[in-house]
């Protein structure tokens, strides 16, 4: 289980890291004519798309009849950024010239421009604009460049609207420095949106928590009845029963508790204790439901295939709690490490941030819904065959048994990947509302009629019961109750 988190773990850095470096390693410029810029490092592929410096000498080859006529000063400081760009190990991808030098390179050279092929063109549009906040070079004596133009309006502001720090309304600079939804405004979406979110939520949340504290109070009072290879949904109910109390308790502290860092919502969820906090409920506890799940479906096709008892089960339970508390802690702590924590301005809690969703959300629970999947297919013709062959002798108890772990099981795995589906192509809030009906199915093994005779019994216990035992621990006299597995 180990290897298989170190290795997922290690294949998602190093996808990270390949998305975040734009070019290559940085290395000397060999090039003739970009010598002395002021800069001797570059990486490829460069601006132009090529490969290698090699390419990058021929292609500038057509251009050399207006690095000759000397039309303007920065020509070759131009062409040079576009075929052979900045690269410095304290700036990520390469870095070429502005628009600004582009466009003026383009008006003192227009007339040697005409001249070259049909197939030679300058496009100014492929360099960054100042304006728009991109990193770009200015020649030594860049004050002889054209100023850069005015940065563009990008939101339609009244002069009477408020601008915070330069951001939109309901948007404020967040420590980073970006913009980020301010804590109790209403940046992306309506107050009335985040109220509706928020009865929903509450009402789930307090579904879940119901529906799972019966099935743990039943099991409980009758440990007995709940042995391998069912011993599982006990765990499964009670780590959504800890992620419904997490959401109870967001309701009750407000929104703003909890996903507020300062004057915006929190971008980094490390520096908000409250929102720390609640992430690391919801998240390692529904990564441990699923692992429990799929614990589950290990220990039915364990019965149904290789015939392994109860007793061979409980001896095996250490393995079963050291997988599934250690994969959800390794996730965790992956996640912490990485600070892929932010806020939701729509549901008012924090989670796994919005880039790092497919990785940090769907890969674990794909993983063991998919998993769970496989092994219960794999139980299904054991369990058929072992339920005719109790038909057949008359005992229907493990048949029904069968039918309604299967049933709550395929209800609990239609939920969860919906949930994860949804949270992984970005579905609003619905994700939250689909994963504590999984709390709901996750109690569902405990409605039936033997736990309302439990609970009966518990709160109606007969009136000539002995003094000496609790009603539901009571044995009839000469039986003595075996020893029950508590893990």
């Amino acid at each position: 289980m180990a290897r298989i988190v170190c290795v997922l773990l290690l294949a998602w850095l190093a996808a990270a890291e390949q998305e975040e470096a734009e070019g290559g390693k940085c290395e000397r410029i060999t090039l003739p004519l970009c010598q002395e810029l002021g800069y001797n490092w570059t990486s490829m592929p460069n601006l132009m798309g090529h490969k290698d410096q090699k390419e990058a000498e021929q292609a500038m080859s057509p251009f050399s009849d207006i690095l000759g006529s000397g039309c303007s000063l920065h020509a070759r400081f131009l062409l040079c950024s576009a075929f052979a760009p900045l690269c410095s190990e304290e700036v990520s991808g390469s870095v070429s010239a502005c628009r600004a030098l582009c466009e003026t390179v383009a008006d003192d050279c227009k007339e040697q421009i005409k001249i070259l092929s049909p197939t030679v063109m300058l496009d100014c549009s492929a360099f960054p604009l100042r304006a728009n906040r991109k990193l770009c070079m200015r020649p030594p004596n860049a004050s002889e460049a054209e100023p850069e133009p005015a940065p563009p309006s990008r939101w339609p502001f009244r002069e009477h609207e408020p601008r915070a720090g330069g951001c939109a309304p309901g948007r404020a600079r967040a420590p980073a420095g970006q913009c980020w939804p301010a804590c109790g405004q209403d940046a992306d979406y309506t107050r009335e949106d985040k109220r509706t979110v928020d009865i929903w939520m509450s009402a789930l949340a307090w579904a879940s928590l119901l529906s799972t504290s019966f099935g743990l109070l039943t099991f409980c009072a009758e440990p007995g009845r709940y042995r391998y290879p069912e011993r599982p949904a006990v765990w499964t109910a009670a780590c959504h029963g800890a992620v419904a109390l997490a959401h109870v308790a967001r309701g009750w502290l407000g929104a703003e508790a909890v996903s507020c860092a300062g004057a915006t919502l929190a971008v980094d969820g490390l520096g908000a204790p409250a929102c720390v906090a609640f992430f690391v409920l919801t998240y390692y506890f529904t990564l441990a439901a699923d692992a429990w799940f799929a614990n589950a479906a290990v220990a039915w096709y364990l019965t149904a295939a290789s015939e392994w008892s109860t007793e061979a089960l409980e001896r095996a339970a250490a393995y079963l709690h050291a997988g599934a508390w250690g994969w959800a802690g390794a996730w965790t702590a992956a996640t912490l490490a990485l600070r892929r924590v932010s806020a939701d301005e729509l549901s008012g809690t924090c989670g796994v941030a919005e880039g790092a969703t497919a990785a940090l959300v769907g890969v674990p629970r794909c993983a063991l819904l998919v998993t769970a999947a496989a092994l219960a297919a794999g139980a299904a013709p054991g369990l058929a065959r072992v339920r005719r062959a109790l038909d057949a002798a008359g005992s229907r108890r493990v048949g029904r048994l069968a039918a309604r772990a299967g049933a709550a099981g395929l209800g609990y795995l239609v939920l969860a990947a919906a949930g994860t589906a949804a949270r992984v192509w970005g579905a609003g809030a619905a994700w939250r509302g689909v994963w504590l009906c999984c709390g709901v199915a996750a109690g569902s093994w405990a409605w039936s009629r033997k736990s309302a005779a439990v609970w009966r019994r518990a709160l109606c216990p007969p009136r000539k019961a002995p003094c000496c035992a609790p009603p539901l621990l009571r044995a009839p006299p000469g039986c003595k109750r075996p020893p029950v597995s508590r893990v």
